[in-house]
C-alpha cells in the first residue's frame, strides 16, 4: 500500500476512533491521524503563497475550535516539526511548509510508521483497503488477517469486532450470512460496474427509479434528500445510501438540518476520491455554497453564480465586496473552523472571505462542473447556517434505522458485490 493511501486510511479512522472513549489497541492510528489532521488544518494551499505563516495566538485558536487541547497541540507541532514540515519560531509563530494534500497523506503515514505499529494496526488499515474494494465475508477477513499478519483467530475476531465498535467498518447480515464492507466501497473507478452489478438485485421498476435519479445526479451534481426519496420511495432511498450507494450531506441550521445526496465518485475528475477528500473538507464547502446559493436572501449576501465565486477564490482573490456582507460571518463557520477559508470581519457585521486551500476548491469546483447544482437543495428557514455532516455520520445514522427487510436487502447487494455481480 502506498503512503497515499495509506495516510488517506489513517485520517479517516483516527477521525472515527476519536468518536469512542480510547483508542486502545488502536492508538498509533489515533495518534498519527491526529497529527495529520492538525497539520491540515494548518496548511494553506493559496495562489502566489509558497510558505504561509500563522502567528502563535491564531495557532491556538484554530486548535481550540478543532477541539485540540494543549498537551496534543504542542506534541502534535513538535512532531510536524522534527518531520520538516512546520517551522516554528521563537515567538511561537508556524511556518508551514509542503502545503498540499498529498504532503498531508505522506506525513500521516510516516508518522503512523514511526511509531513502529503493532499488527493488529497494521491488519485494520490493509483491512479496510481490501473490504472497500470489494465486500469481505467475515469469517474469509478474519482468516486473512490471521494469516497475513501472524495473529490468533481469537485475535482476529476480536479486532473486527473492535472495528465495527468504532465504525471503522460495517457489517451486515442475514440468516447466518456476515458481510464486511466500509464507507468507501463505492468511492472508486469501479462505481460504475458496482452500481450496475447492484442494480441486477433490484425489480425493473426500482432499476428505472434509480436510473432516473442517476441522470437527474449527473446532470445537477446534487439532488435534495427528499426529492431522491420521491423518486425512489422512501425504502429504496434507504436502502441504497444504507449500502453506500449515494452521499448523503446534511447542512443545519438553528431550527432543522436539511440533506442532499452527492454521487461518492464525484471527485474522480481528479483521481480517488476517498484520498482526495478523506475528511470531507471539500464536501463540507460544497454543501455551505448550496446553502448561500439556495437559501441566503440577498440582504444577507445570496450567491447567484457559484462557478464564478469558486473560480476567484481559487484564483487567490476575496468574496464579499468591498464592504463585506453579513451571510460570510454566520454561514462559513464550519469552513472557518476546518480552516478551509480565512473570514475577514470588515465592519460590525459585515465579512469578506479567502480561500485558504485551492485545492479543496478545486474538488468542490469538480462537483459543480460550471452548472449550477441543486438550485432547490436546502429548503431551510432562511437563518445562518451552523454546521455540517459528512457521509460516514449520514449512513450510520440511516444503517440504525433499517427494518429487517432493509438488512436483507443490504447483505444481499453486498454479496452481489463480492461475488462480481
Amino acid at each position: 500500500m502506498d503512503s497515499k493511501t495509506k495516510g488517506a486510511w489513517l485520517l479517516a479512522q483516527s477521525k472515527a476512533l476519536d468518536a469512542v472513549s480510547g483508542a486502545g489497541r488502536l492508538e498509533n492510528i489515533q495518534y498519527a491521524g491526529r497529527i495529520g489532521r492538525l497539520y491540515n488544518l494548518l496548511r494553506r494551499n493559496i495562489q502566489d503563497s509558497v510558505t504561509p505563516t500563522i502567528d502563535a495566538d491564531d495557532v491556538t485558536r484554530i486548535c481550540q475550535l478543532n477541539g485540540i487541547d494543549r498537551s496534543a497541540r504542542e506534541s502534535g507541532l513538535r512532531v510536524l516539526s522534527q518531520e520538516g514540515r512546520i517551522d516554528v519560531a521563537r515567538n511561537g509563530a508556524i511556518s508551514v511548509l509542503g502545503a498540499t494534500s498529498t504532503a498531508v497523506l505522506e506525513v500521516t503515514s510516516t508518522i503512523f510508521d514511526d511509531c513502529a505499529p503493532s499488527s493488529e494496526e497494521k491488519a485494520v488499515i490493509h483491512l479496510s483497503e481490501k473490504v472497500a474494494d470489494r465486500p469481505v465475508i467475515r469469517k474469509e477477513a478474519e482468516e486473512y488477517v490471521s494469516d497475513t499478519f501472524k495473529i490468533s483467530s481469537s485475535q482476529s475476531s476480536d479486532l473486527i469486532d473492535i472495528c465495527k465498535s468504532t465504525a471503522i467498518l460495517d457489517e451486515s447480515s442475514d440468516k447466518g450470512h456476515f458481510i464486511l464492507f466500509n464507507n468507501n466501497t463505492f468511492r472508486d473507478g469501479q462505481y460504475a460496474q458496482k452500481a450496475y452489478w447492484l442494480m441486477q438485485s433490484l425489480s425493473h421498476g426500482d432499476q428505472q427509479k434509480l436510473a432516473e435519479l442517476q441522470t437527474t445526479l449527473k446532470n445537477k451534481g446534487t439532488v435534495l434528500d427528499v426529492d431522491a426519496q420521491k423518486i425512489l420511495g422512501e425504502s429504496l432511498y434507504c436502502r441504497l445510501v444504507g449500502v453506500g450507494l449515494f452521499d448523503r450531506l446534511e447542512v443545519s441550521n438553528s431550527t432543522e438540518a436539511v440533506g442532499y445526496l452527492t454521487s461518492p465518485d464525484a471527485f474522480q475528475k481528479y483521481g480517488r476520491p476517498f484520498e482526495d477528500d478523506p475528511i470531507d473538507d471539500a464536501k463540507a464547502l460544497l454543501a455551505s455554497l448550496t446553502y448561500g446559493m439556495t437559501r441566503s436572501h440577498y440582504a444577507r449576501g445570496s450567491i447567484t453564480m457559484p462557478d464564478l465565486l469558486l473560480n476567484k477564490l481559487i484564483g487567490g482573490g476575496s468574496v464579499g465586496g468591498q464592504n463585506g456582507v453579513k451571510a460570510i460571518g454566520e454561514d462559513y463557520r464550519e469552513l472557518e473552523k476546518r480552516q478551509v477559508v480565512k473570514v475577514i470581519k470588515r465592519s460590525s457585521d459585515r465579512f469578506t472571505m479567502k480561500l485558504l486551500k485551492k485545492d479543496v476548491g478545486e474538488l468542490a469546483l469538480a462537483i459543480i462542473k460550471g452548472t449550477t447544482p441543486a438550485q432547490e437543495a436546502l429548503l431551510m428557514d432562511g437563518s445562518a447556517a451552523r454546521s455540517f455532516k459528512g457521509p460516514s455520520e449520514n449512513r450510520k445514522a440511516i444503517r440504525d434505522k433499517h427494518s429487517l427487510h432493509d438488512k436483507q436487502f443490504v447483505t444481499g447487494a453486498l454479496d452481489r458485490l463480492r461475488s462480481g455481480g
